[in-house]
Protein backbone atom coordinates (compact mmCIF):
# COMPACT_ATOMS: atom_id res chain seq x y z
CA UNK A 1 0.00 0.00 0.00
CA UNK A 2 1.34 3.43 -0.97
CA UNK A 3 1.52 6.06 1.72
CA UNK A 4 -0.11 9.37 0.88
CA UNK A 5 0.86 12.80 2.13
CA UNK A 6 1.12 13.26 5.86
CA UNK A 7 -1.00 15.67 7.84
CA UNK A 8 2.13 17.71 8.51
CA UNK A 9 2.94 18.02 4.78
CA UNK A 10 -0.66 18.94 3.94
CA UNK A 11 -0.70 21.66 6.60
CA UNK A 12 2.61 22.97 5.30
CA UNK A 13 1.21 23.14 1.76
CA UNK A 14 -1.92 24.88 3.02
CA UNK A 15 0.06 27.55 4.88
CA UNK A 16 2.27 28.22 1.86
CA UNK A 17 -0.78 28.60 -0.38
CA UNK A 18 -2.59 30.79 2.17
CA UNK A 19 0.43 33.11 2.50
CA UNK A 20 0.61 33.55 -1.28
CA UNK A 21 -3.13 34.12 -1.63
CA UNK A 22 -3.07 36.84 1.05
CA UNK A 23 -0.42 38.68 -0.95
CA UNK A 24 -2.43 38.82 -4.19
CA UNK A 25 -3.30 42.27 -5.46
CA UNK A 26 -5.40 43.58 -8.31
CA UNK A 27 -3.48 45.03 -11.22
CA UNK A 28 -5.66 47.08 -13.55
CA UNK A 29 -4.48 47.85 -17.07
CA UNK A 30 -6.49 50.95 -17.97
CA UNK A 31 -5.35 50.92 -21.58
CA UNK A 32 -7.18 47.61 -22.10
CA UNK A 33 -10.46 48.77 -20.54
CA UNK A 34 -13.25 49.48 -23.03
CA UNK A 35 -15.97 50.32 -20.51
CA UNK A 36 -18.03 47.14 -20.66
CA UNK A 37 -18.59 47.41 -16.85
CA UNK A 38 -18.75 43.68 -16.17
CA UNK A 39 -15.91 43.65 -13.60
CA UNK A 40 -17.43 46.63 -11.84
CA UNK A 41 -20.81 44.94 -11.52
CA UNK A 42 -19.58 41.76 -9.79
CA UNK A 43 -17.28 43.21 -7.11
CA UNK A 44 -18.67 42.18 -3.70
CA UNK A 45 -16.89 45.02 -1.85
CA UNK A 46 -17.35 47.92 -4.32
CA UNK A 47 -13.74 48.50 -5.37
CA UNK A 48 -14.72 49.70 -8.83
CA UNK A 49 -16.46 52.84 -10.03
CA UNK A 50 -17.57 53.70 -13.56
CA UNK A 51 -16.17 56.82 -15.20
CA UNK A 52 -18.96 57.69 -17.59
CA UNK A 53 -17.06 60.55 -19.23
CA UNK A 54 -14.08 58.42 -20.27
CA UNK A 55 -16.16 55.22 -20.64
CA UNK A 56 -13.87 53.15 -18.41
CA UNK A 57 -13.93 51.85 -14.86
CA UNK A 58 -11.67 53.09 -12.07
CA UNK A 59 -10.21 50.86 -9.37
CA UNK A 60 -10.51 52.58 -6.01
CA UNK A 61 -10.63 51.50 -2.38
CA UNK A 62 -7.89 48.93 -2.94
CA UNK A 63 -7.73 48.45 0.83
CA UNK A 64 -11.19 46.87 0.64
CA UNK A 65 -10.20 44.38 -2.07
CA UNK A 66 -10.41 40.78 -0.89
CA UNK A 67 -8.71 39.41 -4.04
CA UNK A 68 -11.68 37.14 -4.75
CA UNK A 69 -11.02 37.27 -8.50
CA UNK A 70 -14.63 37.92 -9.52
CA UNK A 71 -13.67 41.00 -11.54
CA UNK A 72 -10.76 39.14 -13.16
CA UNK A 73 -13.03 36.34 -14.34
CA UNK A 74 -15.73 38.73 -15.54
CA UNK A 75 -13.57 41.21 -17.48
CA UNK A 76 -13.78 40.32 -21.20
CA UNK A 77 -10.86 42.64 -22.07
CA UNK A 78 -8.35 40.96 -19.70
CA UNK A 79 -7.72 44.38 -18.18
CA UNK A 80 -7.72 43.05 -14.61
CA UNK A 81 -5.28 40.51 -13.20
CA UNK A 82 -4.49 39.12 -9.75
CA UNK A 83 -0.76 39.13 -9.14
CA UNK A 84 1.69 38.70 -6.30
CA UNK A 85 3.47 42.06 -5.96
CA UNK A 86 7.22 42.30 -6.50
CA UNK A 87 9.41 42.41 -3.45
Amino acid sequence: MTEGPTLRSLIGEHWKLARNLRRLEIHFYTERCTGIWEGYEVCPVDCWEPDYERLVVVFHHGERCIACGACVLQCPEVAIELEVPDG
